[in-house]
């Protein structure tokens, strides 16, 4: 019996160090294309007033959202009804680009293709899913929604060096003919780990973009606070774009959006965390709240 239990426990302690594996590897992932086991739900373009807004925003600016959107699942149930929820706020947020961390992908957990029923629900969005680690017969990961129309010239998937039994983490990157954004959610287990991410962010980002002729923009998710060690490291090579005096989640301010230094300047015009919407409730859609930065270049 002894035996037969140390078989099960290496065998467990296997498996979670090889779920938790970011493999980009598969052609489908490659793609930007999900497991497809779950059953399809087609949604139509929410009907959302163009004249209401809490956040106006002035001809010429471009804006830029980053939200964790918990998977779509924390506090509401029906998915139809958050995803409506979330897209709705992203058309009264006048974004031109939108950056999402938490998105499941047709896994036991949620059945659909968040990102893509994100992406109808918000209509005329282009989006791009970058996988971070296998979940549930899935996936879990980050994703970009840009204007459809846009011209993309590339997009790249990072998986970060995992030495850990922590959760595996990622990146996504899309550039287009005049910017180049990111996305990433980083670990809150370890600080040496979160250090790790940072090291590989920005060694890739001075190899692709150092002195780029476009801005380069990176947001999401960073599990820590302005005056933290992780935060500071950053700013090495970021500079913080968003604002962080408001908080984006009930007690700490951990989401941000930043611009490499060593790329093409913009104009900060304003940034904010977003709290307050004609079509939808922030308080409850997540246990997040979205922000934006509003730049000109």
């Amino acid at each position: 019996m002894k035996r037969i239990y140390t078989v099960l426990l290496t065998s467990a302690v296997f498996l979670l160090f090889v779920g938790n594996k970011c493999n980009p590897g598969r052609e489908q992932e490659e793609k930007g294309e999900p497991y497809q086991w779950g059953k399809e739900l087609e949604l139509d373009t929410v009907a959302v007033d163009p004249d209401k807004t809490y956040y106006p925003k002035a001809e010429g600016t471009f804006r830029i959202m980053s939200y964790n959107v918990g998977a779509l699942h924390k506090y509401i149930p029906d998915l139809t009804e958050n995803v409506n929820m979330v897209a709705s706020m992203i058309i009264e947020a006048r974004a031109d680009v939108v950056g999402l961390n938490e998105l499941d992908s047709c896994n036991a957990r949620c059945n659909h293709y968040q990102l893509k029923l994100l992406a109808q629900a918000a209509g005329k969005w282009d989006y791009f899913y970058g996988k971070t680690l296998d979940y549930r017969g899935g996936a879990y990961g980050n994703g970009i929604m840009i204007p459809s129309g846009a011209r993309v010239m590339k997009v790249s998937r990072l998986c970060f060096e995992n030495k850990t039994s922590y959760e595996s983490r990622g990146m996504i990157v899309v550039e287009t003919d005049r910017y180049v954004v990111a996305t990433t959610h980083l670990d809150h287990s370890s600080q040496a780990y979160i250090q790790s991410q940072i090291a590989e962010i920005n060694t890739w980002m001075r190899e692709e973009y150092a002195d780029c002729d476009k801005p380069v923009f990176l947001c999401g998710d960073m599990n820590s606070r302005p005056d933290s060690e992780a935060i500071q490291t950053l700013c090495t090579v970021w500079n913080i774009i968003s604002n962080t005096e408001e908080l984006t989640t009930a007690r700490s301010t951990i989401d941000y959006i930043f611009h490499l230094k060593r790329s093409a300047p913009v104009e900060v015009l304003g940034a904010g965390t977003m709290t307050r919407f004609y079509h939808g409730d922030a308080t409850i859609a997540s246990d997040h709240l979205p922000i934006y930065a509003d730049v000109s270049f």
